[in-house]
């Protein structure tokens, strides 16, 4: 990630995200604006953040990797969702992978220059209770889709989840190999392609290389059934 020197938006995306509320002054001027690229990883799991992350602009996909090599996915992030927190709490290494969807920024404060404030600080204690407590939900609710949904839906709900959801307008998605993307939904290769061949036909999708289009968003929203992987 590289560092963007603009210290009058970060001013104001402090102020649009309210964190000028939770955060107290010594905490605020070690704010850094980074920006991410597509597909570029803010944290892997295994890794021990230094930093805690507060997503203001783009997506974020987080996913797990299994014992078997495989990877699934967990949920998309949008803001204003925390990278490092639990690690920050609990001081251990990160247990889920986190990687840019699309060109991302995020506020990044070291945890150097947190960790001996925010105990003392309730308004950040409330935000971060908040937070945890979003993603316990969250979770809950990505394992029943996991578990109960078809896989068309998990498909639908994953596509959903990568666009600006209030799009009426056919958009490209870039896709990794089916095989990865298969793995990420908890289903075989086989099986997913099946799926898209039977969404292309019914002209709800387009294939075009490693890009799928999607041409008919609500069709998409009713196969998912409210369903998506993504914080609300």
């Amino acid at each position: 990630m590289k560092e963007v020197l603009d210290f009058e938006l970060i001013r104001q995306l402090v102020k649009v995200h309210g964190l000028d509320e939770v955060l107290d002054n010594t905490v605020l001027a070690e704010l850094r604006l980074l920006e991410a690229e597509q597909g570029e990883m803010i944290c892997e799991k295994g890794e021990r953040p230094e930093r805690l992350y507060f997503l203001v602009q783009g997506k974020l996909k987080i996913f797990t990797t299994l014992p078997n090599g495989k990877s699934l996915l967990l949920r998309f992030g949008t803001p204003l969702s925390l990278v490092g927190d639990l690690e920050l709490v609990n001081g251990k290494e990160a247990s889920n992978s986190v990687q840019s969807v699309n060109q991302s920024l995020l506020l990044a404060v070291s945890y150097r220059a947190i960790q001996n404030s925010y105990t003392k600080n309730p308004n950040f204690l409330h935000f971060m209770l908040s937070q945890v407590t979003h993603k316990l939900h969250m979770f809950s609710n990505v394992s029943s889709l996991n578990m109960l949904c078809p896989v068309e839906s998990r498909f639908a709900s994953y596509l959903l989840s990568t666009l600006d959801q209030n799009t009426t307008t056919p958009e490209e998605i870039q896709t990794s190999t089916l095989t990865e993307l298969a793995d990420l939904l908890g289903t075989s290769y086989r099986h997913l392609n099946r799926v898209i061949q039977d969404l292309c036909k019914r002209d709800i999708i387009r294939k075009a290389r490693r890009k799928i289009v999607i041409q008919n968003v609500e069709e998409l929203r009713e196969i998912a059934g409210g369903n998506v992987y993504e914080k609300c």
